[in-house]
């Protein structure tokens, strides 16, 4: 999937390789940001994306990190043949160089031998999809199923409108031009994927339904899914004590960034608002909202942040904390005691999670049928891998009451299979995020 920053990540989302344009098209990946205040959860509420200034993820560029394999151009030779249409490696390195752009810096973080393995386990999941998309499209085909510019257009401003903030079509396309896309290109996925969805909604119908049963026992069979911790909610404004200049003083960047820091809250005291000075000074993402940091749970932030956040009472506002980030003033605005969330407010997103499971698997199931039906031929090397055979058993030996002539060991067949590598790889740990506590 491409990634686009912040904003549309779920819009992206949409434009998923093979199948995981059919588990967005389902609906999973659409679903709404994580709930603030008024809004239910079906699992234990997390921490807002944005926490005081995230620290950028690691990327290729920066010079102690590992640089991403790359995918060098090839010839364009047939990879797979499906029902007579091929798909040729131009096509698939194409794919692959997306997946692998989106795997980033978690890529470049693993070992050489699991980041070639995850190289050569992704190859063969894209041709998979591939192979899966082939036969949708001969399916939307039949079904003489047409998407319109103007279904395109509306489903790209009902993404948009579901985003925090919500983005219009012209944000939406100013950030894949940023990114180097083409939104024409952006467009046909989203059309490739609306005609899937049309097709395959015939296949939902029944298998997709939830009972209240159904939800009520996912609900007490999951208890702790519905345990909600001590949480506050809070805004801030950061002062940011991080060098934009590599050849900057340290030291006078913090005196410049604490006299700043002063100067904001003496405004806040004085009855300045709150939210207008966040957004016209704060350095954190969050200065767009208002400073607003959403609900959070201990554990979520740093820890100095943290103590002050959850020693005050609504309405409080902080004197100056420092971490590691620079220099914040906080406003708790809201408090929320530990408890449990009810069956009747987690029901609608049980019974949404369990519907787009059971969407997944139907879909699964559609293109494994639309599979086994098809002629699908592999070039040389490019199939699944083939099981290894099972090792021999060695014959059981007679009893031992009578003497018998010693029996040769069991010798290895003459091509031994080669020993295979873990279908998942182990994940490196992930990267400290900055809000996150010390362990």
């Amino acid at each position: 999937m491409m990634r686009v920053a912040s904003g549309p990540g779920r819009l992206m989302s949409f434009l998923g390789l093979g199948l995981l344009v059919l588990v967005v098209i389902s609906g999973l990946a659409c679903k709404k940001q994580a709930p603030t205040t008024g809004e239910t959860s079906t699992a234990k509420p997390e921490a807002p994306a944005q926490a005081p200034t995230p620290a950028p993820a690691a990327t290729a560029t920066e010079p102690n990190a590992p640089k991403p394999i790359a995918i060098e151009p090839q010839i364009d030779t047939t990879v797979v043949t499906v029902n007579g249409k091929t798909v040729g490696e131009q096509e698939l390195s194409k794919r692959m160089a997306a997946t692998m752009r989106q795997l980033g810096s978690k890529l470049a973080s693993l070992p050489p031998q699991y980041a070639a393995q995850v190289q050569k386990q992704v190859r063969q999941q894209v041709i998979e999809n591939l192979i899966a998309e082939r036969l949708l499209d001969e399916q939307v085909t039949a079904a003489d199923i047409k998407i319109t510019d103007a279904d395109v257009e509306a489903e790209i401003t009902k993404s948009g409108a579901q985003q925090q903030p919500p983005i219009t079509v012209a944000d939406f396309k100013a950030r894949v031009e940023a990114q180097g896309g083409n939104f024409d290109e952006v467009k046909n996925e989203f059309r490739k994927g609306m005609g899937y969805r049309r097709l395959l909604e015939s296949q939902w119908v029944e298998k997709a339904k939830v009972s209240d049963e159904e939800a009520k026992q996912y609900y007490d069979s999951h208890p702790t899914e519905y345990e909600v911790p001590e949480q506050v909610r809070a805004s801030h404004i950061l002062v940011s004590t991080q060098p934009k200049d590599p050849n900057a003083d340290p030291n006078q960047l913090k005196v410049t960034a604490k006299a700043k820091a002063e100067k904001l809250l003496k405004q806040v005291k004085d009855g300045g608002d709150f939210a207008a000075i966040a957004k016209e000074n704060s350095d954190c993402p969050s200065a767009a909202q208002g400073g607003d940091l959403g609900l959070f749970s201990r554990g979520r932030m740093v820890p100095a942040f943290e103590n002050a956040a959850f020693a005050m009472k609504v309405g409080d506002v902080s004197e100056i904390v420092e971490t590691q980030f620079g220099y914040h003033i906080i406003k708790v605005t809201e408090r929320k005691d530990a408890g449990v969330t009810s069956f009747d407010e987690a029901k609608t997103g049980i019974t949404e999670r369990l519907s787009n499971e059971r969407r997944n698997t139907a879909t699964k199931q559609y293109i494994q049928s639309l599979k086994e039906k098809a002629k699908v031929v592999y070039a040389p090397g490019e199939g699944p891998a083939a099981a290894a055979p099972p090792a021999p058993t060695p014959k059981p030996q007679p009893a031992a009451s009578a003497p018998v002539a010693s029996q040769p060991t069991a010798q290895p067949a003459a091509n031994p299979p080669a020993e295979q590598p873990a279908a998942n790889p182990p994940t490196p740990a992930p990267t400290p995020e900055p809000n996150a506590t010390k362990p």
